[in-house]
């Protein structure tokens, strides 16, 4: 132990730099960088990432550090699902010295991208949205200024990690008063409506139209009631994931209730409608392989200026085509 005097005080020096970094309202992205960088200085990591999942239906690299481009988009496509599954039965970390636990962990030490690994550690995140972050870090050489007692530091780390993803102060601020709509990760509608107004005047100065889509989820209520929400919640991210698939870079989406509304600059209705019905149809087909059947889509869309001249209008106008398209029948957009 004498050989690490450092370790205990450099992580309570950690988490007192780490709280007043966060108790400035700094968003979750930019904790996660603090701590990327931060453990790389202090303890030596090599490589850390942020893996996020969301009610257990996707998981995504949400900040790294150490990591190539390609690897993360890599592993992005294939998740350590075999690594997330372990370290989210545990209720602290997650621990290996490949040199002592030689041929035991294999499988984990040749997930990543450097070689000759030393040691690992990761970490479940979960917030009070029952969504959770992994940390997952490692060192090629081995994590410095530490000896036996890294394992309760870094626990204690993370733990505090968490409280803050939890707090009013981070996850709370970044809920309310960002542009993201925590549940789809689409737009919330506050961000839309602001969206909304700066294209109309845009069109107007380019004598260029817009339109916009309303797409409503038929029984929400009941699937919550019959499932639950966690249910309803993913089935929003499954459209959430659809809706993203089809619509271009600069067109908005968002998310308000059992609603979603979509926003595409200078596209007339009919190639709108093309994007809606694409989205119903691919969401239809999502639904029978997960074998739920009490959800359905409808949609109206409407045009500016051809159908009115201010938001008020254009959004009724499209919320009118919705109701009438669910009297004719499910998955139908007008």
């Amino acid at each position: 132990m004498e050989e690490y005097p450092k370790c205990e005080d450099l992580g309570y020096k950690f988490i007192k730099e780490l709280l007043d970094f966060a108790y400035q309202k700094k968003s979750v992205e930019e904790v996660m960088h603090f701590v990327n960088i931060a453990f790389e200085f202090t303890f030596g990591a090599t490589a850390i990432m942020f893996v996020y999942r969301k009610y257990n239906a996707e998981e995504r690299v949400e900040i790294s550090r150490g990591f190539s481009h390609e690897f993360i988009k890599s592993i992005n496509e294939t998740p350590p699902l075999a690594l997330l599954k372990e370290l989210a039965s545990l209720k602290n970390g997650f621990y290996i010295d490949f040199k002592k636990d030689k041929g035991k962990y294999e499988e984990y030490r040749n997930l990543f991208e450097h070689e000759n690994v030393s040691e690992l550690y990761g970490y479940e995140l979960k917030t009070a949205y029952t969504d959770s972050y992994f940390v997952i870090m490692y060192s090629v050489p081995g994590f410095k200024n530490c000896g036996d007692d890294k394992i309760e530091v870094f626990d204690t780390i993370f733990s505090v990690i968490a409280y803050i993803l939890n707090s009013n102060k981070c996850v709370q601020t970044m809920r309310d008063c960002s542009q993201i709509d925590y549940v789809s990760g689409l737009n919330n509608f506050k961000y839309f409506h602001e969206k909304l107004f700066q294209e109309m005047q845009k069109a107007i100065n380019d004598r260029s139209g817009l339109s916009v889509a309303l797409i409503s989820i038929n029984q929400l209520n009941k699937l919550n009631s019959v499932n639950g929400h966690q249910a309803g919640d993913k089935n929003i991210g499954i459209i959430a994931n659809i809706i993203k698939q089809n619509i271009r870079a600069f067109d908005t989406a968002s998310r308000y209730g059992n609603k979603f509304i979509i926003l595409f600059p200078n596209m007339g209705k009919d190639e709108a409608k093309n994007i809606i019905k694409a989205i119903l149809s691919e969401s239809e087909d999502a639904f029978k392989k997960e074998n739920q059947a009490i959800l359905s889509l409808n949609a109206g869309v409407s045009t500016f200026p051809d159908d009115g001249n201010n938001e008020r209008t254009i959004l009724d106008i499209a919320e009118g085509r919705r109701i009438d398209a669910r009297r004719i029948d499910r998955w139908t957009c007008l």
